[in-house]
């Protein structure tokens, strides 16, 4: 049986204080669940086929208002992050990487995260019975979808012109403190915080008109991020990708 201690070597990435920073919680679990898979020889493409129905049972289950099959969706949602790190982990660790596994992994992105916006929009319709909701996940789903193919499309442009990604860029220090709350301004403001805000309403009484409010302010955040990295991809500004 291969070590915890070894397989946190093997399978550490060059950025890993960056990326524990940005994902925080999927960090602390993600190893654990990587010893698993890796001792029972799943490789990473199975593990992203794992992550893949874990987000869509997440799905499914987020169609129903009702609170305990809410925290349910909420546990599988945050499920599928981990799992989604997980099969970068053993992929690292065995040394088999492969295109096909990091496209399933930015088309499972781009699948779940529309839907899933789609899927809690149609549960408030199905509790109040109002067809605005309805409207709110036609428009909000396309917004969540252009939040990744604003960046995925750049890409695309650059390979087709043979561009290349600077790969000297420094981005500038901040304080622990600091840089923590911004992970948490930053999760809060995603598609994770939306979940999460929904989550604990989810679990009250709240009014129809409160969750017009959360949906329609989540809509505009989302517009502005995608106009924000439109602007700053056409004018080729300094941009990292993760933010």
């Amino acid at each position: 049986m291969i070590s915890l201690k070894e397989i946190k070597l093997k399978s550490k990435r060059n950025n890993d204080k960056d990326n524990k920073k940005l994902f925080f919680f999927g960090s602390l679990f993600a190893i654990y669940f990587s010893w698993i898979f890796i001792n029972l020889n799943i490789n990473a493409n199975k593990v992203t086929v794992i992550f893949f129905l874990t987000g869509i049972a997440s799905v499914a289950f987020f169609f129903n208002s009702d609170p305990v099959y809410v925290v349910i969706a909420f546990i599988l949602w945050r499920l599928h992050i981990i799992f989604d790190i997980c099969d970068g982990q053993v992929a690292r660790f065995t040394k088999k990487f492969s295109s096909n596994g990091a496209y399933w992994d930015y088309m499972i992105h781009s699948l779940l995260f529309p839907l899933v916006f789609a899927a809690i929009c149609f549960a408030m319709y199905k509790k109040f019975d109002d067809n605005f909701f309805l409207i709110i996940a036609l428009f909000g789903s396309v917004v969540v979808s252009q939040i990744l193919s604003v960046k995925n499309n750049y890409y695309r442009a650059m390979l087709f012109n043979n561009e290349k990604l600077e790969k000297n860029s420094k981005s500038k220090k901040v304080s622990p403190l600091k840089n923590r709350f911004l992970s948490l301004l930053v999760e809060l403001l995603s598609i994770d915080g939306l979940l999460f805000i929904y989550l604990i309403f989810s679990l009250f009484d709240i009014s129809k008109q409160i969750y017009f409010i959360m949906f329609i302010l989540y809509i505009i955040n989302f517009l502005l991020l995608v106009l924000v990295k439109f602007i700053l991809f056409s004018n080729k500004i300094d941009h990292i990708k993760r933010n």
